[in-house]
C-alpha cells in the first residue's frame, strides 16, 4: 500500500503494449462504492471473495499488468494465481515512507480508519512482508521517479527471458 503500484503499472503497460488493470477498482466498480465502504458494509471477507474472482478472470488474460490491493497476495491462494499467472514485482520502499504516501494520499484506504492508524500500518506491512519479498524482481522505488522504476522493471523482465531462454538450451 502506498508503493505507487497503479502509477507504475500504468506506465509499465503503456510502455510494452499491455492492458493494465488495478484489482481494488474492478473490485470497486463490482460493488458499485469505495473500497472503505465495501470493508464497512458488506465485510473485509466479502471484498476478498471477489478480489480473488477478479484475479482468477485477470490470471486468463495475455499481456497484462495488473495492480493488486496491498492485501491482495498475503494469502496462499491468490498468491498462487498470481504466482502461476505471471511474474511478481516488489515495488520496495520503507515503511515510514509508504506510511507517509498514505496517511497524505487521497486514495480511499481502510487502514486509515482504524486507531493507532500507525501501528496498525507497520504491522499489516510486516506481516505482508514474507510474501513480497517471495517476488520474482524486486525494486526500490523511494528517491525515484516513476520513469526510472520502470526501466528497471523492464530490465528485469528482459534478463528473466534471457535466464528462461538460456535454462532452455
Amino acid at each position: 500500500m502506498g508503493a505507487g503500484k497503479s502509477t507504475i503499472g500504468k506506465i509499465l503497460a503503456h510502455r510494452i503494449g499491455y492492458r493494465f488493470y488495478d484489482t481494488d477498482h474492478l473490485v470497486m466498480r463490482g460493488f458499485g462504492k469505495p473500497v472503505s465502504v465495501i470493508f464497512e458494509e458488506n465485510g473485509e471477507e466479502s471484498f476478498r471473495k471477489a478480489e480473488i474472482m477478479v484475479l482468477q478472470e485477470l490470471a486468463r488474460r495475455q499481456k497484462v499488468v495488473v495492480s493488486t490491493g496491498g492485501g491482495t497476495l498475503v494469502r496462499e491462494d491468490t498468491f498462487r494465481i498470481a504466482r502461476d499467472s505471471g511474474t511478481l514485482v516488489y515495488l520496495r520502499a520503507p515503511v515510514s515512507d509508504l506510511y507517509e504516501r498514505v496517511l497524505f494520499s487521497p486514495k480511499d484506504r481502510p487502514v486509515v480508519d482504524v486507531p493507532d492508524t500507525e501501528t496498525a500500518f507497520r504491522q499489516r506491512f510486516e506481516e505482508r512482508r514474507v510474501y513480497y519479498e517471495q517476488s520474482d524482481l524486486t525494486v526500490d522505488t523511494i528517491d525515484r521517479r516513476p520513469d526510472d522504476v520502470v526501466k528497471d522493471i523492464i530490465s528485469g523482465l528482459q534478463l528473466k527471458v534471457a535466464r528462461h531462454v538460456e535454462n532452455r538450451r
